[in-house]
């Protein structure tokens, strides 16, 4: 009996969540926390094993996948155990539609094609998000560093740069804020709301938001690439202010990112984010980690370095 095992990296967004949706480009990274799905062929109907992922969103993955392929579902055991958190806007969703889709994809086809299993993950995300960008399974698809910017629902363009995290900007962390009451879905039709609202003159200030998201994702680029780690910071902070004023910031993290501005670091939301509670996951980089350490201390919060640029899907293991 066939038993496939796939890994599937989380992402962030470091900059270009919520203007991706309006075809604003977005930058986002694969990062060191994985998802692993695993099949194995039994001659039993098809089990899910799963901790905290849907059973529902992994069978509409399944039934996608064989829909697709024209293939009747098959027989076995289909278990996901994960690194990535659900609802903390690091990719659990995408991380799962890859995973399912490549390991079956692989299972009745016996290619491993990237592109068929990035198309069918991204309709398998609709049925979570109903309207994505595509950016996040893009992301923990190819892994590493990708410049995204879906232009039509038909033209959705990336490109994979190619450079490795400068060391010296090797200071990451993300800040558990506590998971969003809001899901992704939720905060997409909140800047949906306001972009086609009533009031005159909200969907030109909605613009403007995402023009300059748009100009401090492409100066975030440009800081990768030449190590600048003053530019980076700055490109950071103004972008947190561009999803500030779309209203995804809770007000409950904004005294913390504050502080962390004040001491000379920089940290924002990273993809749905949220507005009654948490935002889950703030991506925060300052070079000194005591000094981060002390300033969560004061908001009960906890946090994790995070390495950024990781391998995207990978075939681990096939036995027959």
């Amino acid at each position: 009996m066939t038993r496939i095992s796939v890994s599937v990296p989380g992402k962030i967004h470091l900059m270009g969540e919520h203007a991706v949706v309006y075809g604003k480009p977005a930058l986002l990274a694969a990062i060191n926390k994985r998802l692993t799905v695993t099949f194995e062929e039994t001659e039993k109907a098809l089990e899910f094993k799963t901790e905290e992922s849907d059973s529902a969103y992994i069978r509409h993955a399944v039934e996608l996948v064989c829909q697709n392929l024209n293939k009747p579902i098959p027989q076995g055991l289909l278990t996901v155990t994960s690194e990535i958190p659900i609802g903390y806007h690091i990719g659990s969703s995408a991380a799962v539609a890859v995973g399912v889709v490549g390991a079956l994809y692989y299972f009745f086809t016996k290619k491993w094609d990237l592109e068929k299993i990035n198309a069918l993950a991204y309709e398998v995300e609709k049925k979570m998000h109903g309207n994505p960008s595509g950016g996040d399974n893009t992301t923990v698809t190819y892994g590493g560093f990708i410049l995204y910017q879906k232009k039509s629902e038909t033209e959705k363009v990336f490109e994979k740069i190619p450079l490795s995290l400068p060391k010296n900007l090797h200071h990451f962390y993300l800040i558990d804020t506590g998971r969003p009451k809001e899901n992704t879905g939720e905060m997409v039709a909140l800047v949906k709301s306001k972009v086609n609202p009533p009031a005159a003159g909200q969907m030109s200030k909605m613009k403007t938001l995402f023009d300059e998201n748009e100009i401090q994702t492409k100066w975030l680029v440009t800081a990768l690439y030449e190590a600048d780690e003053k530019a980076l910071i700055d490109a950071i902070q103004k972008g947190e202010q561009t999803l500030e004023g779309m209203g995804v910031v809770s007000e409950k993290v904004k005294p913390l990112i504050r502080d962390i501005e004040k001491a000379g670091g920089v940290a924002k939301i990273l993809g749905g984010g949220g507005v009654t509670e948490g935002v889950g996951f703030l991506l925060c980089y300052h070079k000194n980690r005591n000094i981060v350490e002390q300033i969560i201390s004061n908001f009960h919060y906890s946090m994790q370095p995070i390495t950024l640029g990781e391998e995207g899907v990978k075939l681990e293991t096939i036995t027959n």
